[in-house]
């Protein structure tokens, strides 16, 4: 499972070293892809595979190819190399507004990357509204 925060750069190659706490459980090989909200998603291969399996059980109908395309056309094998280094595609970078400084979060099956600046303006909104979302959920503490 994947959890914590972590913050690294990206170089001027579109470098950015994957947390040592995360290389384990990722695996050598991985898959990066657009993720939600203005961050990217990355997954090892199982869990990948099982995202995929979900998609492929939905109903065929334009949502589904709509929702499909945008993971799928974007998914890249990626595997890191000796420092534990992965090169974010430019594509992918521009998608996220990756910069300079991002932030890795473990989120249980995969790990978003997100742009510094964009996450901490996201966590200053979410915060405010973290208690009625829970209490909407009916999340008990």
């Amino acid at each position: 499972m994947f959890m914590g925060q972590y913050e690294h750069t990206i170089d001027v190659k579109g470098r950015t070293i994957i947390p040592a706490k995360y290389r384990e459980s990722l695996g050598s090989t991985f898959v990066i892809t657009l993720g939600l909200d203005g961050c990217l998603f990355l997954y090892p291969l199982q869990e990948w595979q099982s995202f995929v399996d979900k998609l492929q059980c939905l109903p065929s109908n334009q949502k589904t190819r709509k929702l499909q395309r945008q993971f799928l056309s974007k998914a890249m094998e990626v595997t890191p190399d000796r420092q534990g280094r992965i090169l974010i595609p430019s594509v992918l970078r521009g998608k996220a507004g990756l910069s300079k400084d991002v932030v890795f979060i473990g989120m249980m099956n995969r790990i978003e990357v997100w742009d510094k600046a964009r996450l901490e303006a996201e966590d200053e909104e979410d915060e405010a509204s973290l208690c009625q979302i829970m209490d909407e959920l009916d999340i008990p503490i």
